[in-house]
């Protein structure tokens, strides 16, 4: 069980990151207005062929999390971190929370969508710390951990790698891919969502991907 002094760290780090990410956001929105964004800006790798993610399992402490059956009949967004990172991640679900409210103001959207966040550093993040952690940003967020066998078989078949860096037992940094994954309701890895994130082009880009899956071939 986490105690205070843990979940104080993570919570001063996602103010900041916070904070600078509105910065961003009004600095970006200020030179928009005079320059257009390039042509490929903000563009989703579609594989050529869906890959079927073979079986996995997530689990703590021997208590199941996730597997393929999670993800059966839904479309899900994928991202991996871990609590205790500084910029990149509490930066990606602010993101995605905001992209979570757009997709709101789609009539249907939302009933077969669902965004899971995956912890690579599972010596730190319990479920509950995970839980805390995912609920300040979207309530609705799906999170979970496995160790590291289990995780770096999902990795791997997503393409995601992830290291832990060097510190101390209780402070240190893991190395890990900032790309959200795209896994379609046939459990197959469909598309990757470059770094960096914004919730518009999230939006846009998953919007357009369904669009096209559920459109037969002409």
């Amino acid at each position: 069980m986490p105690d205070t002094h843990t979940s104080k760290p993570w919570m001063k780090r996602i103010a900041v990151a916070l904070l600078l990410l509105v910065l961003g956001i009004v600095a970006g929105a200020l030179i928009s207005r005079n320059s257009p964004p390039p042509a490929d800006s903000g563009t989703a790798a579609q594989l050529l062929e869906p890959r079927a993610l073979q079986p996995f399992r997530l689990s703590y402490d021997g208590v199941p999390l996730l597997d393929n059956d999670d993800l059966r009949g839904k479309w899900s967004l994928l991202f991996f971190g871990y609590t205790h990172c500084p910029d990149v991640c509490p930066a990606t679900l602010a993101e995605l929370a905001r992209a979570y409210e757009l997709l709101a103001q789609e009539p249907g959207v939302l009933e077969d969508t669902q965004f899971i966040f995956i912890s690579v550093d599972p010596a730190r993040d319990t479920p509950e710390t995970l839980a805390a952690y995912t609920g300040y940003f979207n309530p609705a967020f799906i999170d979970a951990t496995g160790d590291h066998a289990q995780l770096t078989a999902l990795a791997r078949q997503l393409d995601i790698r992830f290291r832990r860096g060097t510190g101390s037992d209780e402070a240190y940094n893991v190395d890990h891919t900032s790309a959200i994954l795209l896994i379609d309701p046939q459990v197959r890895y469909h598309a990757r969502i470059k770094a960096p994130h914004h919730a518009q082009d999230i939006r846009r880009q998953y919007l357009e991907i369904r669009r096209q899956y559920q459109t037969p071939p002409s």
